[in-house]
């Protein structure tokens, strides 16, 4: 990809308006590219509402329509956003993620995008005192049955990295730089899922990780992880909470993390994951449309595409 072309997270826009009309609103905010979330309530074959309760070709049908939608408006989904829970120890619960998360799967191919990003395990469900055997077991279980549904659907898996348990006031178990990279390891290494297995990086969630543990920050998190970044979380906040503000309101250095950026190669989407309801829920078409008229301001500047 030549052109620095910023994309958003449509998963406000589809809580608030709907996922048809969220496209939409992306085609008129100015936006090229949209990351679309599969991470909601509605999309769970337990709920017998949900289209993941009827059955693959009601899928197809429904994400079918959206794609549609969003090559009339020349919008790209660049990529999804699924499961966001991981494995939590639970039977019922680990193999409803499972069905839910091919289902994932199966969506994004039909949406066209080439990566849907799955979160890891948490110490936000697990605990603080997880064994770390425990913790690696669990996620190398989730991903390696995840794994192959992108492989069959002609997709990849991002894992996010992580921040901090705000509950218990501690750095998530994968917020852990050094524990992060070696579950992605272990996970890369069995079989061909290293081509199938990649990186989301959401610096929030970094820059809340980097005062625990002597962590990076996520401009050097970028660095270490290199090449295997595929995707991205831009948001921006103050270290303690996760706002997910625009980025350049919050302390993350955002021209270091641009060059780490560049430094790996990246030849991304610059997608921006934002709390559009920071102003008001009023304001949310207002403030994405500022944050993406600030970003490619930025990156026409940065890139010398203006």
């Amino acid at each position: 990809m030549s052109k620095k072309v910023v994309s958003l997270s449509l998963f406000v826009f589809q809580q608030q308006f709907g996922d048809l009309r969220a496209i939409e609103i992306a085609k008129e905010i100015g936006l090229k590219a949209v990351d679309f979330s599969t991470d909601l309530a509605r999309f769970d074959y337990r709920n017998p509402d949900s289209v993941y309760s009827k059955g693959d070709d009601a899928v197809i049908e429904y994400f079918l329509a959206i794609k549609a939608l969003a090559d009339e408006n020349n919008i790209k989904i660049c990529m999804t956003h699924g499961r966001g829970a991981g494995f939590k120890n639970i039977p019922v619960e680990d193999e409803a993620l499972i069905e839910n998360a091919r289902l994932d799967c199966l969506a994004a191919s039909v949406l066209g995008a080439p990566v849907c990003v799955i979160h890891a395990v948490t110490t936000i469900f697990m605990g603080p005192d997880c064994p770390p055997e425990l913790m690696h077991r669990l996620n190398f279980n989730m991903f390696s049955r995840i794994i192959p549904f992108a492989k069959q659907y002609g997709i990849k898996i991002a894992t996010e990295t992580f921040g901090d348990a705000v509950l218990y006031n501690c750095c998530d178990f994968f917020g852990n730089i050094h524990e992060f990279i070696k579950s992605y390891n272990d996970i890369c290494g069995f079989e061909d899922f290293g081509s199938y297995f990649k990186i989301c990086v959401d610096t929030g969630h970094s820059n809340k990780a980097s005062r625990f543990n002597n962590n990076p920050e996520p401009a050097e998190v970028i660095r270490r992880l290199g090449s295997d970044v595929i995707c991205l979380h831009l948001n921006d906040n103050d270290k303690m909470t996760d706002q997910h503000k625009i980025p350049m309101t919050g302390c993350i250095n955002w021209d270091d993390v641009f060059d780490s950026l560049d430094e790996i190669g990246y030849d991304g989407y610059y997608n921006m994951e934002l709390n559009l309801g920071y102003f008001g829920k009023e304001y949310v078409v207002e403030t994405a449309e500022f944050a993406v008229k600030m970003m490619q301001n930025y990156l026409d500047r940065r890139y010398r595409q203006i």
